[in-house]
């Protein structure tokens, strides 16, 4: 197995994109860009796509400019949140065999892309690489046991379809590292969905294998307003989750489910739902409970029912133990996705 330090002395060692949309991010930005600069890998290129900017971003990254590895690019009018994150991916050099998104709340540790090289590099069919990562002080780990780099695509998707603990492994964009071929053929993002990175990250599975580093090298940024917060409280993470894990099944040609696995599925997206609709019924916020009642499928709303009596349980579970009743873990979950 190489090392990183054998990477960094390959000088044909392939060349990474990584990527920074951002708009109105003076409060983090420097640090995300300082944390770029500060990485141990010498091939990359720092593509920065200001969103046309009314704060003090585009004055910060100017000191910057003089950086031959860094090239920034301005919108003459600020363009809808995705369209600007697809423009990023689109000015990634064509020369460059790995993308690597940050967000402006985001930080790269020095490692962080001569370590995620060490392992995509071992194998020619590598699509995706994760590790572990921070959200905040709290450290989020995968589901691959210690020592495995390596895992099948279809293989590891199915597990994202069937067990929510993995979801963790494969989070957003600011924790992997995509292969630009990957990226190129199946499309790219979607510009039509919040969640357009973990749309494609499951396609990308489909067809290439999963990475893993066992050590954190990102600290992603989850706070009350980033968009993945928003993204929760909204209610848009649970809705869009019917597409990547329900009605993207046909897309899955890879991946063999039987009919049990179906409807577990099925019933982990409406149990998702019920503890949202639950929360927002707590708060006394009726309208996005009539609202997502509508974008649940009808081919999975029978399972509202036994979800109901799931949380019945739980509740009546905790009460007994008098122990708190969290009606959302995804609130307590890192970045943005």
């Amino acid at each position: 197995m190489k090392g990183a330090a054998q990477i960094l002395n390959l000088q044909n060692s392939p060349l990474i994109s990584v990527l920074l949309p951002v708009y109105n991010g003076q409060a983090y930005v420097r640090e995300a860009i300082e944390s770029v600069l500060a990485q141990d890998y010498p091939n990359f290129e720092f593509v920065i796509v200001d969103n046309a900017s009314n704060d003090g971003t585009p004055a910060i990254i100017g000191e910057y400019s003089v950086d031959e590895r860094i090239k920034v690019y301005r919108n003459e009018k600020t363009l809808p949140r995705l369209d600007n994150f697809v423009r990023a991916f689109d000015l990634a050099s064509g020369e460059s065999c790995w993308l690597k998104f940050i967000g402006d709340d985001d930080r790269f540790l020095p490692s962080c892309l001569s370590e995620m090289v060490r392992v995509a590099e071992q194998s020619a069919n590598v699509g995706l690489v994760s590790s572990h990562y921070y959200t905040g002080e709290r450290l989020v780990k995968g589901i691959l046991p210690p020592g495995q780099e390596w895992a099948d695509g279809p293989a590891f998707l199915r597990r994202l379809l069937l067990e929510p603990e993995a979801r963790s492994t494969v989070h957003s964009p600011a924790s992997l590292l995509v292969s630009h071929q990957a990226y190129r053929e199946l499309g790219g993002f979607r510009t039509d969905l919040l969640h357009a990175d973990s749309e494609l990250f499951y396609r990308i599975l489909n067809y290439y294998d999963l990475a893993y580093v066992h050590r954190p090298l990102t600290i992603t940024g989850f706070h009350s307003g980033s968009g993945q917060a928003g993204s929760t409280r909204s209610g848009h993470t649970f809705a869009e989750a019917y597409l990547i894990r329900y009605l993207n099944l046909k897309l899955y040609d890879r991946v063999h489910l039987s009919a049990g696995e179906k409807e577990r599925i099925k019933f982990n997206l409406v149990t998702d739902s019920t503890g949202f609709m639950l929360s927002r019924l707590v708060a006394g916020d009726f309208r996005a409970v009539f609202s997502h009642l509508k974008i649940i499928p009808a081919a999975v709303f029978y399972h509202l029912f036994f979800s109901l009596a799931y949380f019945l349980g739980l509740g009546v579970k905790k009460l007994v133990r008098r122990e708190p009743v969290r009606l959302l873990k995804q609130e307590r979950r890192g970045p943005e996705g």
